[in-house]
């Protein structure tokens, strides 16, 4: 596995990380933007056709992806993830999910499980690995050469049009094409550094891609949401998702894909119903593990540590400055602090 100069998989170690590395081996500093993470700017290079359109060598769904998917304690919404899946003619996948531990689910729950033969239901050995080490673990499992990622309260519907992911990547040197959830706020976007605030930040600028990709109907991004398939080796390189982050690991997860070089792209016809549980289903130990502002914070430090940024903020009204350098024009938006 590759490493990123001045980062650990060790969760223990990262709050000691040193400021340099990461950012120093890309490229200058750019526009009005005068800091070192700036290089990560620019928009990647283009989409390039490595073969003509219709000539994917996938013949089977089945041999080219497997659906790899992190969960917290809930495993009747895995099977309903499941269950959607085997509905969805033609698209008979292996699915490896990875769960907390312990190991202490009644006999009745394991028998619902093996209902679906094509589901790997894995425990870990702690009750708190965390999403980016639990999908690391599943990732590490996929034998073939395209991964499916999605979150365990998704489900399929009819526009989950995994043939044209897989057409995608296998006709492009794209690294990973993502989709959105159904009737939920754009994911996709440029990720940009600059002085904002009167400070170094981070800003995620909803819906802006760089390109068009007119022979598919999609665009190239520097993001997507996490509904998405991509190319398995490229990923390990890069070292996955950072095990540090037990939750908020988006952001990170796609400034690393931009700085490995991967091509990110998004095609807005392809999507899966997010069908998160209501309050009141949700068991106070998962309220506890995905609201828990320490776990958040861990993000902000992380980024802080790695980018010398200071927060962090979502924009969606923004004017185009240059294709380096974006200006938030709302007056309000959601920032948090490192």
């Amino acid at each position: 596995m590759r490493k990123i100069p001045g980062w650990s998989s060790s969760r223990n170690l990262f709050f000691k990380m040193e400021r340099k590395a990461f950012v120093d081996t890309h490229a200058p500093e750019t526009g009005s933007c005068q800091f070192k993470a700036c290089g990560l700017n620019p928009p990647a290079k283009p989409v390039e056709m490595l073969r003509p359109l219709y000539s994917t060598r996938c013949k089977k769904v089945f041999d080219c992806v497997t659906v790899i998917t992190k969960t917290a304690r809930r495993p009747y919404l895995v099977m309903r993830l499941a269950q959607s899946i085997r509905d969805k003619k033609g698209y008979d996948l292996r699915v490896i999910a990875y769960d907390d531990g312990p190991n202490d689910y009644p006999t009745e729950v394991w028998d619902d499980i093996a209902q679906y033969p094509f589901l790997q239901y894995m425990i870990g050995d702690s009750d708190d690995m965390g999403i980016s080490l639990g999908r690391n673990l599943a990732l590490k499992m996929v034998k073939t050469k395209y991964f499916l990622l999605v979150d365990d309260d998704h489900v399929f519907n009819d526009k989950t049009n995994l043939d044209k992911m897989i057409e995608i990547l296998d006709t492009t040197d794209a690294t990973l094409v993502g989709g959105k959830f159904e009737g939920f706020m754009k994911f996709a976007g440029a990720l940009k550094f600059g002085e904002y605030h009167g400070r170094q930040e981070f800003a995620i600028f909803s819906g802006h891609c760089d390109r068009t990709l007119p022979q598919f109907g999609c665009e190239q991004c520097d993001s997507t949401s996490n509904i998405f398939m991509a190319k398995t080796h490229p990923v390990l390189d890069m070292g996955g998702w950072s095990e540090e982050l037990l939750i908020a690991e988006h952001a990170d997860f796609f400034v690393k894909m931009k700085a490995f070089g991967n091509k990110v792209v998004y095609c807005d016809d392809i999507e899966v119903i997010n069908q998160q549980e209501s309050p009141e289903e949700r068991s106070k130990s998962y309220q506890k593990l995905r609201y828990d502002m320490g776990r958040k914070n861990r993000m902000f430090r992380l980024m802080n540590a790695r980018y010398n940024v200071n927060g962090l903020f979502w924009c969606s009204q923004y004017e185009v400055i240059s294709e380096n350098e974006l200006k938030c024009l709302e007056t309000k938006h959601k920032i948090g602090y490192c």
